[in-house]
């Protein structure tokens, strides 16, 4: 690796990484005057957020009126603070509701990208709807579709996953409830057309505002590994990059750290977390980077440990291959339940995936807690529901699809006591038929009724696994990304673990920061609504420094 002398470009603000919170900083800066370089250390552009349902969830949006949901700074706050009992910066709540609001005014005003608000449907709904000022539908918001020939050359350089390219709304997917839809339904099915070059969600979100980032003057370099940040006088003066084989020094006087989290690290994993975690949607590039940066220049961690948990379980390809996903919806519906090692229930199969994480448990010796699990169901739920007959792929069985003729024969192939788990099943299927759950109270709570099944009665996210096969699924430790790291303020500032003061010129928003309400996952997009949030005040403040200098 040949070192460069000092690079001639000189910016007002680097950003590192090109996912929605780095963006959004980057966005907001220039459309203030601020001279920006957006610093990719992959090929591709977008990070996890490209990979991602897109949802934003951001209280008090002036959208929310359309789909007919109040709301208020009081009821927001109410809810955060029920949602973090406590735990980290009330300031950073503040922050959400007041700035996040204003940052999507700003984006649909300034930059023309277009959002829509969930409407109160079905399992559009916050994540602990019992708690006070909760809301079904409003604050979470969806980017609209975006063709990528908007983008011209810049479009093969967007991260997208295919399943997201549809000529149809996938909002649709919540309005009309389809994770209920029978088998049959997979006949009406189409792919869309060779010629449909419209994404949804993640990759629409990231095309919108790298269209808007591009338009307005925005440098964006791929294949670009930040190295470290360059310091004098305690403030921060650059960065050094890696770029095409040789080392350069890019002067900035602000530098946002956006470099998501640390997922894909096996040893950071194992010092920072408390939980076993196996998958990640994380993208493989992120390994704690600006994690690692921000401590060598002496910065506060805060949030550490905790990620957005979310359990994973193979799905059903055709060929037998797994392809190992995150599981939601498929836990809330009828016919279907989860047990442990020892053939026991031990939690609300329903629970939201990220107090899911809970319901696991922490490490506990040489593993963690109910790890390995099952998820359980019959030939009822394949029958009924096509999200359960997917899970079993075309062809020859594959390892991880369990099946037996009888309860024994099921138990004997996940390796649990075949009279336990035929007590758990006997048991459940009389709290099926009752229609309560006297164990973990499974179909009482909104969300729970919200995602059920109206038709099944009398719970709709209980029924009876009786009918012969039935069928067994591993469950894995997974999350969409860890949280937590440097430690900010309410104006995204990075804080000293010297003295608690901002360290001069550094910023961080998105998963390598602790922007976001400690210890919940509020609602849908509960990831990307503070990192763009804070992406957004930090690109103000920016640019408003730099009129202050002028």
């Amino acid at each position: 690796m040949s070192e460069s002398a000092p690079s001639s470009a000189c910016f007002d603000l680097l950003v590192v990484g090109s996912g929605a919170a780095g963006l959004t900083g980057a966005l907001t800066a220039a459309i203030g005057g601020a001279k920006v370089l957006v610093v990719e250390k992959t090929a591709l552009i977008g990070g996890t957020t490209a990979m991602s349902g897109g949802g934003i969830w951001i209280a008090c949006n002036h959208l929310m009126d359309a789909v007919g949901v109040p709301d208020s700074r009081e009821d927001a706050l109410a809810y955060l603070r029920a949602c973090t009992g406590g735990q980290g910066d009330d300031t950073h709540l503040e922050a959400l509701v007041d700035e996040g609001a204003a940052m999507i005014s700003f984006l649909e005003r300034e930059a023309g990208i277009l959002f829509n608000a969930w409407t109160p449907q079905g399992g559009m709904i916050d994540y602990r709807p019992w708690l006070e000022g909760a809301r079904h539908g409003g604050r979470t918001l969806e980017p609209a579709g975006f063709s990528l020939a908007r983008l011209g050359k810049w479009a093969d350089r967007l991260r997208k996953d295919p399943r997201l390219r549809s000529a149809h709304d996938l909002n649709a997917y919540y309005r009309e409830r389809k994770h209920l839809l029978p088998p049959s339904a997979l006949t009406a099915m189409k792919p869309p057309p060779d010629d449909c070059d419209t994404y949804w969600r993640g990759p629409a979100l990231v095309a919108w505002l790298l269209e808007a980032c591009l338009t307005r003057g925005v440098e964006v370099w791929t294949d670009t590994t930040a190295k470290a940040l360059a310091m004098d006088a305690g403030r921060i003066i650059g960065l050094r990059v890696e770029r095409e084989g040789r080392v350069e020094h890019i002067a900035a006087p602000d530098v946002l750290m956006a470099t998501g989290g640390y997922a894909n690290n096996a040893e950071l994993k194992r010092l920072w977390l408390t939980r076993s975690l196996q998958y990640t949607c994380e993208i493989e590039a992120n390994q704690g980077d600006g994690h690692l940066m921000g401590q060598t220049v002496g910065a506060q961690m805060a949030g550490m440990g905790d990620a957005w948990w979310l359990p994973h379980i193979p799905l059903g390809l055709e060929g037998g291959l797994a392809n190992i996903a995150g599981t939601r919806e498929d836990r809330i519906l009828p016919h279907t339940l989860m047990v442990n090692s020892n053939g026991r229930r031990f939690m609300n199969e329903a629970t939201n995936y990220y107090d899911c994480g809970e319901k696991f448990g922490a490490m506990t010796g040489a593993g963690p807690r109910d790890f390995p699990a099952w998820f359980l169901f019959d030939q009822q739920g394949v029958e009924r529901y096509m999200l359960l007959s997917l899970k079993i792929p075309k062809g020859p069985r594959p390892d991880w699809l369990h099946r037996g003729s009888t309860l024994a024969e099921l138990a004997s192939s996940i390796g649990v006591a075949a009279e336990n788990l035929d007590e758990t099943i006997a048991r459940f299927n009389g709290f099926a038929r009752s229609g309560v759950d006297r164990d973990f109270h499974r179909g009482e709570n909104p969300w729970d009724r919200a995602w059920g099944d109206p038709a099944n009665l009398p719970n709709p996210s209980l029924g009876t696994l009786e009918k012969s096969p039935f069928y067994a699924l591993p469950v894995y430790t997974g999350a969409n990304s860890t949280r937590g790291g440097l430690r900010i303020d309410a104006h995204g500032r990075v804080l000293s673990s010297a003295d608690g003061a901002p360290i001069a010129g550094l910023h961080a928003a998105g998963n390598c920061s602790n922007g976001a309400p400690a210890g919940a996952y509020c609602g849908a997009g509960a990831t990307l609504g503070p990192a763009m949030t804070f992406g957004y005040i930090i690109g103000q403040r920016v640019a408003a420094g730099l009129k202050i200098a002028a």
